[in-house]
């Protein structure tokens, strides 16, 4: 990436982000990615510029927070009592 080109003016967000841009792209500050990213960064260079995070690495993370819980299939006496309630409503 070009030095001093803003994230507005890509096309699309790159395959590879420094941290800054990493939480941008997840929507959170900087503090709040580093303290909760699961995400490890891979090393370009042994400088800490070098180190990005890959964008289908933290794609994978975003979708993993939406899990909904599985629904507990109802036992038949369950089914029975809501049937029973909803006929007397």
């Amino acid at each position: 990436m070009t030095k001093g080109l803003a994230p507005a003016e890509l096309p699309g967000w790159p395959a590879a982000m420094n941290q800054q841009m990493a939480a941008a792209y997840c929507g959170l500050s900087v503090d709040t990615f580093t303290a909760t990213c699961p995400v490890s960064p891979v090393v370009i260079t042994n400088s800490r510029q070098g180190r990005r995070y890959l964008k289908t690495r933290l794609d994978e993370w975003l979708t993993s927070l939406d899990n909904p819980r599985p629904q507990r299939r109802l036992g038949v006496g369950e089914r029975l009592r809501a049937k029973g309630e909803a006929q007397r409503a």
